[in-house]
């Protein structure tokens, strides 16, 4: 006996191939700004214990000199912090922070202040620039977006 009809092709159809690309694309959406704040916080992470280390530094400088300047020239200046960029050692594009002394207020020989400035892929962050000063005072400079405070800047 000979039937005829339709044969069954196997594959898919384009209305199931739609489907499966909108649900990628709502995925997507969701989890990409996710994922991008956990990168932002973890770089925030890192440039803080940089920050950390810095001060360190200044302390032990502080300890063996009497005073947080150097006095090796004409005029007295801050020693050159082991850690200038965040992350460790990155150059060009790849430095999320630069970190250096602080302009303001005025450094003497007991006072201290760094700053941690964003830079390319955190120049947009909502917490701006991260300070620490000798007192161990953690603060922000700049405006701060997204309902971040210097306190949730330094514990996010």
């Amino acid at each position: 006996m000979i039937t005829h009809g339709k044969r069954y092709a196997p594959g898919f159809t384009l209305i199931e191939l739609m489907i499966v690309v909108a649900i990628i694309s709502i995925i997507s959406a969701i989890a990409y700004p996710s994922y991008r704040e956990n990168i932002r916080r973890s770089n925030r992470a890192e440039v803080r214990a940089l920050m950390l280390e810095n001060a360190q530094f200044m302390e032990r400088f502080f300890t063996e000199n009497n005073s947080y300047l150097q006095t090796a020239g004409a005029a007295p200046t801050p020693p050159v912090l082991p850690n200038l960029v965040s992350p460790r050692g990155a150059a060009g594009t790849r430095v999320n922070y630069n970190i250096a002394f602080r302009a303001a207020p005025a450094r003497t020989a007991t006072t201290f202040a760094i700053q941690a400035v964003p830079a390319n892929g955190m120049a947009g962050d909502a917490c701006a620039t991260l300070t620490y000063n000798h007192l161990g005072q953690r603060g922000t400079d700049g405006t701060l977006s997204g309902g971040m405070t210097s306190d949730t800047c330094w514990s996010k």
